[in-house]
């Protein structure tokens, strides 16, 4: 949440909310929540910073890594996985999904969630993550809706 949301917030994105475990320094034009993605009460309570359903979903969630490659993957992907159920769950129809997961992807698994609930499916590392970050994003478009 803490630097995706600044810069949505940034972007003139009109709505920005975010669901963090750590305290968040304040983003200006956001409404943030200090909870769980795993606990209903946190979720409704980031949901109601929104108007409506959301129409893009940013999950930057990141497990501490171990330095243990195989370990850090799978637990971050299990964490993309949670983001991806909470846009399957939440995302208007239209909508996006963007996931950090680490270098390998997304599993076969998540990959075939994505592309039977989104038209394009992708992997990208942007310019700004550092060269030798095993980190990657999945970019999902188009959400054909539940």
């Amino acid at each position: 949440m803490r630097t995706r949301g600044l810069v949505a917030s940034l972007r003139g994105v009109k709505e920005v909310v975010g669901l963090d475990l750590l305290p968040v320094e304040p983003v200006p034009g956001a409404f943030i929540v200090q909870g769980d993605v795993n606990e209903p009460v946190d979720v409704a309570e980031m949901m109601t910073g929104l108007s409506g359903p959301p129409d893009l979903v940013l999950s930057d969630m990141a497990a501490n890594t171990t330095g243990h490659k195989q370990t850090d993957s799978l637990r971050t992907a299990a964490l993309a996985d949670m983001g991806l159920d909470f846009a399957i769950q939440h995302l208007v129809p239209g909508g996006a999904f963007c996931s950090k997961v680490f270098q390998g992807g997304a599993t076969p698994e998540m990959m075939a969630r994505l592309k039977a609930h989104f038209k394009t499916v992708k992997h990208i590392k942007p310019p700004a993550s550092r060269a030798g970050s095993p980190e990657l994003f999945v970019v999902a478009k188009g959400f054909r809706g539940q």
